[in-house]
Parts: C-alpha cells; sequence; structure tokens
C-alpha cells in the first residue's frame, strides 16, 4: 500500500499563494488563479487546459472552463471545512435518511418519496421512520415538479428540523398521515458498515454485508471503520461461511485504502506482493515519481502499483477467500468508484456475479486540495489525477458495469430481509431454489430522481484515503 503523502510532494507549493493578511476578502480572479495553478500540476488531463487567461467569473463557473469533455467527476467547492468534513463522514445537519423521488401518476405533476434506507441512531429512526416510508409533503407543502427541488434542499440546510407528512396507501389511494416534526442530526457521523449477518439456507453459510460508503475512520485516524470491517469478515470467517453477498447499491465510493482493505478480505490466496490495481497519472507526477530524488526519499514505494493489504494497523486482516468460489455483489445506479474498483479488483482472481443495476463506470481518483498558504481563500477544488487498472491491466468501464442479473431495487422490504428482492435474488442463485420476493400493494409510479442528487457532494459518500491524499471517490 502506498504511503506517501501526494499533498506534500514538489509542486504542492504552487497550490498556495504567497502572504495574505487573516480576514481579507479574496477576489475571484486570485481564486481562479490559483485553481488554474493547482489544476495546471495535478489535473489528470492538465495538458488539455486552456491557455491561462485572468478571470473575474465566479470560480464554479471558471471551473467547468478547465474541465476536459471526459471529465465527468472533478469538482470544486465553496468552502473546504464543509467537503472535509463530508469526507470523513461527518454532516453538520442531516435528516437521517435516503430517498428516491417518483411521479405519483400520469394525471397530475405530483411528486412523492420514498425511504431508502434510514440512519442509524439518528432521530428519524428513533421516529420509526423505515425503508419503504413514503412521504408527500415538506413543512406541509405538496411536493410536485416545480416545487420539489427547492423543498428537497431544507432536507439539507442548517435548520433544526423538517416537517414531513408521510403517506401510506389504501384501496391503491395514496392517503396522508398526520404531519411529524423530524429533528436533524446534528454532526452526525455515519458508520459504513451498515449490517452483517449471516444466513444459513439449505444447508450453505451465506455472509451478508451492507457497505455504504468507503471511509477508513471519521477523521481521527483511528481506522475505526476499516477495523470494524474487518471484526464483520472475522464473524464470516468464525462462522465458516462459503458464499459472500456484498451489498454495495447504495455506496458511490470513498477512500482508496479501504477498497484494498475490503478487497483484501475477499480475494482468495491473500499475500502482500499479490497486485490489486496499476495507477496511471499526468505527465508531472509521473515524472516525479521516476526521479532519483522521489525514489532515494521513498525507496520502498511503487506509487504506480497497490497490493492486497495483510494487516490494518497492525491487526491482521481477516480473509474468507479461500473459502469462497465467488462473490456476489448487489449494484444500483449509484454504485461508483471505489465500490467498482473492488468489484474490478477482484475479477482477475475469482468470479464476481453483479446483481442489481447498471454502475457509474468511474474508473478514476481525484484529491481534495485546499489553499493551505492563504487562510482567507476558503475554496477547495478536487480535480481527478489518476486513472486505475486491475492485475489484468483491465480498466474498461466508463459506462459501467452492467449486472448479470438485472435487478429493480423495490423499496418495500428491509434491507437484510431475505425476502428483499436483490438479496433474494443472490440467494436463489446460490442455493438453486427459486424464490419470489413478495411485493406489496403499490400504485405503479415512475423514478424522477435520486436523494444522492440532491446532496451537495455525491450523497455525502465521498471520503478521504487514510495517509494519502489521492482517493479513489
Amino acid at each position: 500500500m502506498k504511503k506517501l503523502l501526494y499533498g506534500l510532494m514538489f509542486f504542492i507549493a504552487l497550490t498556495g499563494c504567497k502572504g495574505h493578511e487573516d480576514n481579507v476578502v479574496v477576489s475571484n480572479s486570485d481564486v481562479n488563479s490559483w485553481v488554474y495553478d493547482v489544476m495546471s500540476e495535478l489535473y489528470y488531463w492538465n495538458t488539455s487546459l486552456p491557455t491561462l487567461k485572468t478571470s473575474n467569473d465566479n470560480p464554479t463557473t471558471y471551473f467547468e472552463t478547465l474541465r476536459n469533455k471526459n471529465d465527468r467527476f472533478s469538482h470544486i467547492f465553496e468552502s473546504y471545512d464543509e467537503i472535509a468534513n463530508q469526507l470523513n463522514g461527518i454532516s453538520s445537519s442531516d435528516i437521517g435518511f435516503d430517498f428516491r423521488l417518483y411521479l405519483e401518476n400520469n394525471l397530475n405533476n405530483n411528486v412523492i418519496g420514498i425511504v431508502s434506507y434510514v440512519k442509524k441512531g439518528t432521530p428519524a429512526a428513533k421516529a420509526g421512520i423505515k425503508r419503504g416510508s413514503m412521504f408527500r409533503k415538506i413543512n406541509n407543502q405538496q411536493l410536485t415538479t416545480d416545487n420539489y427541488s427547492s423543498l428537497i434542499n431544507t432536507f439539507f440546510d442548517q435548520s433544526g428540523s423538517v416537517n414531513i407528512t408521510f403517506a401510506n396507501i389504501q384501496n391503491g389511494i395514496f392517503v396522508n398521515q398526520n404531519p411529524q416534526t423530524i429533528a436533524k442530526a446534528t454532526n452526525y457521523q455515519e458508520d459504513p458498515v451498515y449490517l452483517d449477518t449471516v444466513y444459513t439456507v439449505s444447508n450453505k453459510k451465506i455472509g451478508y454485508l451492507v457497505y455504504n460508503f468507503f471511509a477508513n475512520d471519521p477523521g481521527d485516524n483511528s481506522m475505526k471503520y476499516d477495523l470494524e470491517l474487518n471484526s464483520a469478515f472475522g464473524k464470516f470467517k468464525n462462522q465458516g461461511i462459503s458464499e459472500l453477498i456484498l451489498d454495495l447499491r447504495y455506496n458511490s465510493g470513498g477512500a482508496m485504502s479501504s477498497a484494498i482493505n475490503l478487497a483484501s478480505m475477499i480475494v482468495p490466496n491473500l499475500t502482500s506482493n499479490k497486485t490489486f490495481a496499476y495507477t496511471e497519472y499526468n505527465s508531472n507526477y509521473t515524472e516525479y515519481f521516476n526521479s532519483s530524488k522521489f525514489k532515494e526519499e521513498y525507496p520502498n514505494e511503487n506509487p504506480f502499483m497497490d497490493y492486497f493489504a495483510t494487516t490494518i494497523n497492525q491487526t491482521a486482516v481477516q480473509n474468507v477467500g479461500n473459502n469462497l468460489q465467488r462473490v456476489f455483489v448487489l449494484t444500483g445506479q449509484n454504485t461508483a468508484s471505489a465500490s467498482e474498483m473492488v468489484i474490478n479488483g477482484l475479477k482477475p482472481f475469482t468470479s464476481v456475479v453483479l446483481i442489481g443495476d447498471t454502475t457509474i463506470g468511474k474508473n478514476v481518483g481525484s484529491t481534495l486540495v485546499n489553499d493551505d498558504k492563504n487562510k482567507n481563500n476558503k475554496w477547495a477544488v478536487m480535480p481527478i489525477i489518476l486513472k486505475y487498472f486491475n492485475a489484468n491491466h483491465q480498466s474498461d468501464f466508463t459506462n459501467g458495469f452492467a449486472p448479470d442479473s438485472y435487478k429493480y431495487d423495490y423499496l418495500d422490504t428491509q434491507l437484510g430481509d431475505t425476502n428483499e428482492g436483490l438479496l433474494a435474488t443472490a440467494i436463489s442463485q446460490i442455493t438453486g431454489v427459486s424464490k419470489v420476493a413478495a411485493r406489496s400493494a403499490v400504485v405503479p409510479m415512475t423514478p424522477f430522481k435520486n436523494g444522492a442528487d440532491f446532496k451537495r457532494f455525491g450523497g455525502g459518500l465521498l471520503y478521504k484515503k487514510q495517509n494519502i491524499n489521492g482517493f479513489i471517490k
């Protein structure tokens, strides 16, 4: 595993401006000049940047002029502190659940929300909100195609609570319940290990893990989440599982090091010299990594290659790979990046069976950069800085990984219930016993928007790599 700090490389001096007094307003022109310097040094497509020119445009507008036509994933943020917290899984004000939006029917422009999962320990969870709960009004206003955006955004602002009107279906008609005031969770730290359990079905021991983002820890360098993940696999190992179902349907990415650690718990014949991924950079990175200066300073590092891990903070990785003939991965339309890296990285070594929907297709990685030389510049950029390949030098999934078995993610059964559609499909393929998941009597609706589309950045599921500023998101 790489140990160098990309943020401390020779070019990082370019990411700051020369001395500034505190509390001085930084002009758009100054911010844009800094942004250009960062992009010219770090950006994977830096040779495609336009000729440097001064600009007084809003930095968000200016940043778009720098993005390569093939770049779907680089971002700029107005507040470095805010996005840094999000990358560590900390939300200053969290509604406590994820959701999808649907058009109620073709007769009106009403929109209805359905909860996809509820975050543990939040006021929403304590209020009894569950996966499948439906809501029609926010702050006493009916959701419509005209107002849904502004109303949904109240879920993510700094208000302390939101008034939500939930609904149920009676005789095929939506019936509103009494409005509820749902308090938001303050400075909420979401645990990525959402659910781990072992099922015994038809004499087969099946491990099941719902893992919702990749993060080492909540930003305290404790490796808390990776060690918790390792403990879950220790339980799988001790109970003798012979099949594994990895649920990444809501996992849009995170720390590359956590991806390596997860894959290391699954790959057969784990060794510390087994290649997990190759990495490709721009010419600046490549020249520096090949320089004698770098090799003298980091004689044991190979920044162009990552290996599977055998320890996490000196704790042995709990590997179940030799007990598995394959791994089932449940996917969705938000499955991305570090999730796809795990899928891609395991493919050379074991059979990976995908059930669900086509993934996003992100085979590139980024790093978060702030202007540490100028405290008055609060902006941050997250440019794509690398492309990754598996041990077979494969990285051909820009259109996403298509599932082996397409299965729509109905929201009417709780995660972990063996009747839940995607999980039931995987269990059926494992046991050979066909099982039709029960469907509740719901009114057919057209999917409209995913809840992650409203969150400020990737659904809040993008996290930095422990000990490395370069990471997969």
